[in-house]
């Protein structure tokens, strides 16, 4: 997707007057080189992105992933670092010549920021601007940078990053509704399940083994994991093992992702072994009002602070009138992890074509259970169109 991202981010850093953008590893390295990194350990995936096509782009990897890094980016210069693993020539075995050579036992990530170091000022960016993502680079690695490169101004480039991404293309809009089809079928393999006396361990176990077995039908796919966040019953606090165990009175609260080549879905919904309680009823019902009211407004223009508001509105004015969030929804992407805009109070940013976001009212209730309806869409022209197609309201299942 390098090839549709970097165009923005080009022309981002051209209108804020920065030289280039540094990458550090994870989706904005990614996304920015079309090249999904294994060994992506600190300093050990970097990326620089000019401004400038006229400039050269950089890509340093360790030596064990350099040949992928070739054959997959999109970047002009892509420059290696020794590893501790033996890396040897087929034909120099079979010719006798392959020879010894000293390995480190780990690598040195400060040797690595001076290869960097060394590309800023060969292109001439000494007195520059690099934007660089200050909330994924360590304080020892932000001090080698300020140390090798004393008249660079470091500018935070994360909503540069996120500016970029924000605007998803058809392919990537596809394995989002690939994602979120993998989601659904797994939450609903559990809700065809008997499940009374699982812990949440065993519900991701039947989750998974879903979401596996269509992966094995549908291999193309490029099925990466999942991501789940669950309780059971009473005590709301998420668990991975142990805790408390379905049973025909408590609410199993199940919010859960796929990923599809790095792509991940957010959804979730509540499940129940047998008609809930009126108390629970009435709160989901609450719920269920403020999502209708927040994708009412839904459209492109719309402003995402005020969705947030008519959302929460929606709850409070349903018999919770105590009901307060941070946020409401979030955009989707690389990872299974919220990232902005994020559909709350003071965002005052809109809504555009293309963009793909999760939206959410959940409520957790000590003494009571989890509640969760949480949904996925993608903007268009018209309105959207939902990539999520469960009802929202509670998902009945097995006892």
């Amino acid at each position: 997707m390098s090839e549709l991202i970097l165009p923005r981010l080009k022309s981002l850093m051209m209108q804020r007057g920065i030289d280039a953008a540094l990458a550090y590893g994870g989706a904005n390295f990614m996304l920015s080189t079309g090249f999904q990194n294994y060994f992506d350990n600190p300093a050990a995936s970097m990326a620089l992105i000019p401004a400038s096509d006229a400039a050269q782009s950089l890509m340093i990897v360790s030596n064990w992933t350099a040949q992928a890094a070739k054959a997959a980016a999109t970047i002009d210069v892509i420059d290696s670092f020794p590893l501790w693993l033996e890396i040897a020539n087929i034909d120099d075995i079979r010719n006798g010549t392959a020879g010894r050579s000293e390995k480190p036992t780990r690598y040195d990530p400060e040797v690595n920021i001076q290869k960097l170091a060394n590309a800023i000022l060969e292109r001439g960016w000494g007195r520059g601007t690099i934007a660089i993502e200050m909330a994924l680079i360590s304080a020892q690695v932000f001090e080698w940078l300020r140390q090798k490169l004393p008249d660079v101004t470091f500018v935070n480039g994360a909503d540069l990053f996120f500016e970029a991404r924000k605007i998803k293309s058809a392919a990537e809009v596809e394995m989002l509704r690939e994602a979120t089809r993998y989601a659904e079928g797994g939450l609903k393999r559990i809700a065809e399940t008997p499940i009374t006396g699982f812990d949440v361990a065993r519900l991701k176990l039947i989750y998974d083994e879903f979401c596996i077995e269509r992966a094995k039908a549908n291999p193309e796919t490029g099925f990466q994991g999942t991501r789940v966040t669950a309780s059971i019953g009473k005590d709301i606090s998420p668990t991975v093992i142990g805790g408390a165990k379905a049973s025909a009175d408590t609410l199993v609260f199940f919010d859960c992702g796929a990923s599809i080549r790095g792509y991940g879905s957010d959804t979730g919904r509540t499940l129940t072994l047998s008609p809930p309680s009126q108390e629970a009823r009435n709160i989901m019902d609450a719920l269920r009002r403020g999502m209708d009211a927040a994708f009412a407004l839904v459209r492109p223009g719309a402003r995402l602070s005020d969705i947030f508001h008519a959302g929460q509105d929606a709850v409070r004015a349903s018999g919770l009138d105590w009901y307060t969030r941070g946020h409401i929804g979030h955009a989707m992407g690389i990872g299974m992890g919220e990232m902005p805009p994020f559909i709350g109070p003071k965002d005052n940013s809109v809504l555009e074509v293309g963009m793909v976001m999760a939206l959410e009212t959940p409520l957790y209730v000590r003494g009571l259970g989890g509640f969760q309806i949480e949904e996925c869409f993608v903007v268009t022209e018209s309105g959207y169109d939902p990539l999520t197609s469960l009802p929202r309201d509670f998902l009945p299942a097995k006892a």
